[in-house]
């Protein structure tokens, strides 16, 4: 599939951005620009997003990592710090762990892939949805499941929304102790896509990782304060 990207800056390292679910290259437009005279800077978007090809078949998550792989092997990029937003820790994880890659620093913000935790009532719907669901298979029901799933899900289409099942599924955490690069975790303790529980699980399991909370800030804290976010990068990186 062909992958659009923008390659900018001539350092000898190079800085990955990856972004978000439902986002595109131009997420981390401002971060690329400044880190531009320090490295090259490469900004993808990922399959079926942005200017990036539609996939007519479902993808998984190694489906999106191999893509970026392909891409950084046709670049001849193998020596790279990788900086994500939410979905792109996903692919960021897989990359670090499962591709022939030398990641010098990971930069996760938001990031999704750690199992969520469930309280009584949505464990309580998630059962409504299965029985419904098994009850329409029966052919003498035909229930309207469309009320369930995120306002992500409902947007898609057939071949989307199996894409974002295999996404939402996969479980990162067997992979995180297998990072070996310096991580730098950044969260706004206001996330309630990715709380502060999974801040702390990915810590807790990525053994050279540190933690940085915002006050204030949400699971787009990157773009709620770009200023502070880009200091904490720079500083991890020893720009500053």
């Amino acid at each position: 599939m062909k992958i659009n990207y923008c390659l900018k800056g001539n350092g000898e390292e190079t800085v990955l951005f990856l972004h978000g679910w439902g986002a595109d290259l131009n997420s981390f437009f401002f971060y690329a620009e400044n880190l531009k005279g320090f490295y090259k800077t490469l900004s993808v978007d990922f399959c079926g997003f942005g200017k990036s090809e539609k996939p007519n078949y479902p993808l998984t998550v190694y489906n999106y990592a191999l893509e970026v792989y392909r891409l950084l092997k046709t670049l001849n990029i193998l020596n790279l710090t990788v900086v994500c937003h939410s979905f792109g820790a996903r692919v960021a994880v897989l990359l670090a762990t499962k591709f022939s890659l030398k990641i010098k620093n990971l930069i996760i913000i938001g990031g999704a892939g750690i199992k969520p935790r469930f309280n009584f009532f949505n464990k309580l719907k998630i059962c409504k949805y299965k029985l419904l669901k098994f009850l329409n298979k029966t052919k003498l029901f035909n229930f309207n499941l469309n009320k369930f799933g995120s306002a992500d899900y409902k947007n898609l289409n057939s071949i989307q929304k199996q894409t974002f099942i295999n996404v939402v599924n996969f479980n990162e955490k067997k992979y995180l102790k297998q990072i070996k690069c310096n991580t730098l975790l950044l969260w706004g303790k206001n996330d309630c896509a990715t709380p502060i529980y999974m801040a702390k699980t990915f810590n807790k399991q990525i053994k050279n990782s540190k933690l940085k909370v915002f006050k204030g800030l949400g699971h787009f804290c990157f773009l709620e304060n770009k200023q502070l976010v880009l200091f904490e990068i720079k500083n991890f990186l020893n720009v500053v």
